[in-house]
């Protein structure tokens, strides 16, 4: 038994006990010995149809959990005829990983740490919620209160805020380069830095995010800091993107999907995990993705099919007005970026969905509700941002707009969707530090036809 089962079979006694069968059968269900032959006929029955599942619906081997692998496949094949079209990007994407990735020391939770959490484990991951800020009526200011839209500079005395973006997109800009290039030196870099996060039984980050975005003064326990954990997601992308390469060894392997066991584990079953489940605005949404990427990345099809079935498709109907909005992203004083932020969560997990043979975007709620509603409620506004009725504090940047078009185009194949993301022009700022959830740098390689 490794460390990580370790902690997975004892979180019980500090997470409650969470009943999941909803989805999928329980596993850890206790029986008495008269249930047991029926459990085997249904165990069975469950395992031959994972089996067929999976053999119909998995139709090509997954390369990555977040990337549409048909487009990573274009751009290598296009990388390999030398196309005009994508070189520039390219070359600037491999130069960039050559001068900043490869030379980067190692990051983990615990460089640099300015502030411990309260469980006074440095490796365990504490982040400020970006929002809140001393209360001037108070002494002290604490507790904090909360003014949206508003980022506190103090979130940067939490350095894992930023290594931990820095190092995801890092892990992902060197696992691509990999991918493209056949250059092992960029795997071994990736596995190096994957290791130090995860692995290191010193820097290892524990595979909890109890103290994420905490607020001074609140006693309360809060889920909604498990947003962050987008960023574990993608660094398991990159894992999965490297994990043929000489190396990642399987002793690698198996650790980092014991790592992501106890993780998934944590996520279903603590006090915070469910409370973010039950989020009704973007954050159940990015709640949902992050569980989506670590059951894929366990290889678990059928629950990952479950989850997007019996989880994802209900809160479309519970979230989604049938004028294609969102209320709770309206009531934002960033209204256009958080329904904006809802359909990238939205299209991340049919880009999961799609490599299980779901489409997330075709799926009509009981009453009729569909994601298409969603696009042409905001489409007006991500090609004049400035025109949009609701609060927007700060400008919106509308290749977002642009990608979503191209994406939703190509998914349900509406080429009007794809030309007007031409239209709009899809120029990423490629040293934005605070992006939202995606690597410019690997979108505008990914996505380089929208210009062209």
């Amino acid at each position: 038994m490794n460390k990580f089962s370790i902690l997975k079979n004892n979180s019980a006694k500090f997470v409650g006990v969470h009943n999941n069968s909803e989805i999928i059968m329980n596993k850890k269900t206790r029986m008495n010995l008269g249930q047991f032959k029926i459990a085997m006929t249904i165990l069975f029955a469950a395992l031959l149809s994972t089996v067929l599942m999976n053999s119909c619906t998995k139709k090509e081997p997954v390369i990555s959990l977040l990337y549409d692998d048909a487009l990573l496949m274009a751009a290598k094949t296009a990388v390999e005829a030398n196309d005009s079209q994508i070189m520039p990007k390219w070359l600037e994407l491999r130069n960039y990983v050559d001068s900043v990735c490869i030379p980067m020391e190692p990051l983990s939770v615990v460089k640099d740490k300015k502030r411990v959490a309260p469980s006074r484990d440095p490796r365990d991951y504490i982040t400020l919620s970006p929002y809140w800020w001393p209360d001037p009526a108070i002494e002290g200011g604490v507790p904090y209160i909360r003014r949206d839209g508003e980022r506190n500079p103090e979130v940067y005395e939490y350095n894992e805020r930023v290594n931990s973006t820095t190092f995801a997109e890092t892990v992902q800009l060197l696992a691509v380069t990999y991918f493209i290039s056949n250059d092992e030196k960029y795997a071994q870099k990736a596995a190096e830095m994957l290791r130090v996060w995860f692995l290191d039984p010193i820097t290892g980050m524990n595979p909890n995010m109890t103290y994420a975005q905490s607020v001074p003064g609140m006693v309360e326990i809060r889920g909604t800091g498990i947003i962050d954990a987008r960023r574990i997601a993608s660094a398991l992308n990159a894992a999965k993107i490297i994990e043929n390469s000489a190396a990642w060894s399987e002793k690698d392997r198996a650790e980092l999907l014991d790592w992501a066991d106890a993780f998934l584990y944590w996520l279903e079953h603590s006090v915070n995990g469910l409370k973010e489940e039950e989020a009704p605005n973007n954050h159940g949404l990015w709640y949902e993705v992050t569980r989506q990427a670590l059951i894929m990345y366990l290889g678990d099809y059928e629950y990952l099919r479950g989850v997007i079935k019996n989880k994802l498709y209900p809160r479309i109907e519970s979230q989604l007005e049938t004028d294609g909005s969102f209320p709770h992203e309206l009531a934002r004083t960033l209204g256009l970026h958080y329904s904006t932020f809802v359909l990238e969560a939205l299209c991340i997990s049919d880009i999961m969905a799609e490599k299980i043979g779901l489409n997330v975007w075709d799926y009509k709620t009981p009453s009729g509700k569909s994601l298409v509603n969603a696009v042409e409620y905001l489409k007006p506004y991500w090609q004049n941002p400035e025109q949009w009725p609701h609060m927007q504090i700060k400008p919106f940047e509308k290749e977002r707009g642009a990608l979503m078009l191209y994406c939703v185009g190509n998914r349900t194949n509406k080429p009007e969707y794809t030309e007007l993301a031409k239209s709009i022009g899809f120029f990423p700022d490629i040293d934005e530090k605070e992006n939202s959830n995606a690597v410019p740098r690997i979108n505008r390689l990914l996505y380089y036809r929208i210009n062209n």
